[in-house]
């Protein structure tokens, strides 16, 4: 086996562990008010602004067909709202709404909540190493294609 096998391995062990333990317990709240994959559009929206449906679901790693009836719900919901484009009015894009901003950091804080006590049990010693690792990871990551 060579290291990048060996590192897949690890990482896919990891990956499973850190799923069972805290994404498993956020995606419960999230389930509440939303479903998994509207959370992620919320978040990306907020991060990313107004995107066209084909860039959102190439960001959510989705089908356009599966995008747009998320994206509907989202929009009864009023949570997103369809604009046209400044430049190109024929282009549509998605953008979240005051009230999607304020779901997402609500529901975001509750998550953080639930992460923050899972977490409560490690020393000082032991978050600020994990602190380092999780930096690094994300640094070598950043790397990946």
């Amino acid at each position: 086996m060579n290291k990048a096998e060996n590192v897949t391995g690890i990482f896919l062990l990891l990956f499973g562990e850190m799923h069972n333990k805290f994404t498993r317990p956020g995606e419960k709240i999230a389930r509440l008010r939303l479903a998994p994959a509207q959370f992620y559009a919320l978040s990306l929206l907020c991060r990313q602004g107004s995107l066209t449906i084909s860039e959102l679901a190439s960001e959510l790693k989705i089908s356009k067909q599966q995008t747009t009836p998320l994206i509907c719900r989202l929009i009864n919901s009023g949570l997103v709202v369809r604009k046209a484009d400044e430049h190109d009015r024929r282009i549509v894009r998605v953008e979240i709404t005051e009230a999607g901003k304020s779901t997402f950091e609500e529901l975001g804080a509750e998550v953080k909540l639930v992460f923050a006590a899972k977490l409560e049990v490690l020393s000082d010693t032991d978050l600020d190493e994990l602190d380092q690792m999780i930096r690094r990871i994300r640094e070598i990551l950043d790397h990946v294609k």
